[in-house]
């Protein structure tokens, strides 16, 4: 059978954050011959190869995207043990992001459970929109964060997950008959937004922008009111919204990617044990079933 080593696989994922075997070497501790050695052996283990070189940059291949995702929960799974080993209690700070409306989901069992789980750990959370959330991790602001994504973001991710979208209405109202459609929506540079108005527009149904709120609160207060159509994640549909099906005309969405993003240089251990703790939750929740729906 073939095993990967620990050293390898920190080694390989360390390279393929930093896109660089210079700095994954200053990082690491190793020379660049050291760390090109390693990966070559790694390589030689999966029998594929797993960067492609060029002058300009280094870039991770199909079966090196592949690897980087089991590599970084392998890790972050042996740190924990090792740490639980060491040390009971994990104790601590997280500063975790996450987006408005799976706050929804995740806040009062998910991250709740975590916490009573964890005492001596303190969760602080954020909430905005997955654009803002994802600059606030490159900037040093978070730990890790849960967003979504058109495309998964060119940041370290523990894990990504499919998630389906779904056009929503007032349960009394029918705004969705009207022309040009109104639209409830987050603020600038949400993937709600993006593929709502590209896909309408694709469509040849004129729309126009009714409310923008950044507050599901506010998303929900609106639908219910006969403001406007929104979209959402299927997993984050508050209860008192209409989903609205094929026989509405409404045009077909393509799924996003929800992503558990972290900051490498701030993961701590408490950081470690929620971002496993999240990816055995999300594992649950977010399964798509293998056969979608007409609609979509």
């Amino acid at each position: 059978m073939l095993t990967l080593q620990m050293d390898l696989l920190r080694t390989f994922a360390t390279v393929a954050d930093l896109a660089s075997f210079t700095r994954a070497g200053d990082l690491l501790g190793r020379t660049q011959p050291a760390i090109s050695l390693q990966i070559k052996k790694l390589e030689e283990l999966v029998q594929a190869p797993l960067f492609e070189r060029d002058t300009r940059q280094l870039r991770l291949t199909p079966k090196g995207e592949i690897l980087a995702l089991y590599a970084r929960q392998i890790l972050c799974l042996h740190d924990e043990a090792v740490a639980r080993l060491r040390a009971p209690e994990i104790k601590g700070s997280v500063h975790i992001g996450i987006p408005n409306d799976f706050a929804v989901v995740l806040l009062p069992e998910v991250l709740g459970e975590f916490a009573a789980a964890n005492a001596r750990v303190m969760v602080n959370v954020s909430c905005d929109i997955s654009a803002a959330l994802l600059q606030g991790l490159e900037r040093g602001t978070f730990d890790l964060v849960v967003a979504m994504t058109a495309e998964p973001a060119p940041l370290p991710a523990a894990k990504l997950w499919p998630e389906r979208l779904a056009w929503v209405g007032s349960p009394e109202r029918c705004p969705e008959t009207l022309r040009p459609l109104p639209l409830v929506v987050y603020p600038e540079g949400c993937t709600y937004r993006a593929r709502m108005t590209r896909a309408l527009t694709k469509a040849g149904i004129p729309w126009r922008i009714a409310c923008t709120t950044p507050s599901l609160a506010g998303l929900q207060a609106a639908v219910q009111a006969g403001l406007g159509v929104t979209v959402l994640s299927t997993h984050t549909i508050p209860q008192g919204l209409r989903v609205l099906g094929p026989e509405t005309g409404f045009p077909g969405l393509p799924d996003v990617t929800i992503g558990l993003y972290y900051d490498r240089d701030r993961l701590s251990e408490a950081a470690s044990s929620l971002i496993n703790f999240l990816i055995r939750r999300l594992d649950e929740s977010c399964r798509i079933p293998a056969e979608k729906p007409s609609s979509l």
